[in-house]
């Protein structure tokens, strides 16, 4: 219906229509990335995976088919290249977003000595603990301080979470209230893991 030759063959909402449509495509490719590779499972939850979502929708689903529905005049004599400098833009745009969602993007959910935390691909730890969950095949890791000085962690030291959850499960702590234990309490405060109370596996994410 909208693939025809000619710019001068459409109106502005059908443009609209169309550069949404190629937009459409590309979020949903972003989206496949971003749920399953960058930020997965509970990590999407700890990491603040909504926000990554809500940038690439702003830039890919708002920026370039908004600016193409106001600049869109098939009277225009620039208007191919009105279009080609939007599709720029946008392109500028999206390529810095989805960089900024990588190198920011959660790389591990660690139980470190009273609570839990959330480690980052950008963080002073975070090239190393790649590597950990890597070897470790696992993205839920424990850090045992009586392996290591407590003033210097080291990527290198961490374990898989599964083989403390009953320490975690039977340990005190302030941040511990039941099932729940903190999640950075000094950045979030009042977002907590849920943990089983049985077997100490992680469950999933609370908001209070």
């Amino acid at each position: 219906m909208f693939l025809k030759k000619e710019l001068t063959e459409y109106n502005r909402y059908q443009a609209f229509a169309v550069h949404m449509v190629i937009s459409l495509v590309i979020f949903f490719v972003l989206l496949l990335f971003i749920t399953q590779y960058w930020y997965p499972g509970i990590l999407f939850d700890t990491g603040n995976g909504w926000k990554a979502i809500a940038m690439i929708v702003g830039i890919d689903l708002v920026l370039g088919p908004l600016l193409t529905l106001i600049v869109f005049n098939h009277n225009k004599n620039s208007l191919k290249l009105d279009l080609w400098i939007i599709a720029l833009v946008q392109t500028a745009a999206l390529a810095y977003g989805t960089w900024t969602i990588h190198q920011t993007r959660p790389v591990a959910l660690a139980f470190i000595n009273t609570h839990f935390m959330t480690i980052y691909a950008n963080s002073e730890l975070g090239s190393g603990i790649i590597n950990t969950t890597s070897k470790l095949n696992t993205l839920k890791l424990f850090y045992p301080f009586e392996e290591s000085n407590s003033n210097n962690l080291s990527a290198n030291t961490f374990k898989p979470y599964d083989d403390f959850k009953l320490d975690v499960k039977n340990m005190t702590s302030v941040y511990k209230e039941n099932d729940l234990i903190q999640l950075d309490p000094l950045i979030s405060g009042n977002i907590f893991i849920r943990i089983s109370l049985e077997s100490g596996d992680i469950l999933d994410v609370v908001k209070k």
